[in-house]
């Protein structure tokens, strides 16, 4: 009877070792498919944010002579009173598909005697949006206060290096704007280290 005996231990040893080791190749399966599935839902979560952040150190579309962009037109030459500054709205063409309103953006078109000057409305600073004083023909950053004159050239306040200019043109009676990337604002001169 003990051979019958040691032979049912025997057996009860061996399917309690062999539900151990079922019982550890579950809880591993069950940890590394809770590690994967976590895994996958930061991935799925971490690419948009990653690609919006990363995107723009990646694209090399600006050109600082603005001699690259398409044209947009933004009005026609009567919209434009002589020596009236308006401010006029274009599509950025550096904004991806997704960015929905941000793709839009403003500038200020003054119509001179002989010529046209635009300038980006935004300041050079931190990149608020800059506001146009019709009395003074100066360009306020309300932020920070910067000081911009008729020209676009900063005067006063933080911002340390002019509006930018984009290219004015006309088509028959339209009015277009040079709308290359536009460059993000700066707080140190370009070319300097500091």
């Amino acid at each position: 009877m003990s051979g019958a005996g040691d032979k049912t231990a025997a057996a009860q040893k061996t399917h309690q070792k062999t539900q151990q080791q079922q019982d550890t190749s579950r809880r591993k399966f069950l940890v590394w498919l809770s590690l994967g599935s976590g895994a996958a839902a930061a991935a799925a979560a971490g690419y948009p944010v990653a690609r919006a952040v990363l995107d723009p150190a990646f694209q090399n579309k600006y050109s600082p002579t603005g001699d690259k962009g398409e044209w947009q037109t933004v009005g026609q030459q009567a919209d434009f009173p002589l020596g009236q500054t308006v401010l006029v709205t274009f599509t950025r063409p550096d904004a991806q598909a997704y960015a929905g309103a941000v793709k839009k953006d403003t500038a200020y078109l003054t119509r001179r005697e002989g010529d046209w000057l635009a300038l980006h409305n935004v300041c050079m600073h931190l990149g608020c949006p800059v506001q146009h004083q019709a009395g003074s023909g100066l360009y306020f950053c309300p932020c920070h206060g910067g000081v911009y004159n008729a020209e676009g050239t900063n005067v006063a306040g933080p911002p340390r290096i002019p509006l930018r200019r984009l290219g004015v043109r006309l088509q028959g009676q339209d009015v277009q704007l040079q709308t290359a990337a536009l460059p993000l604002p700066t707080l140190v001169w370009p070319g300097s280290s500091s």
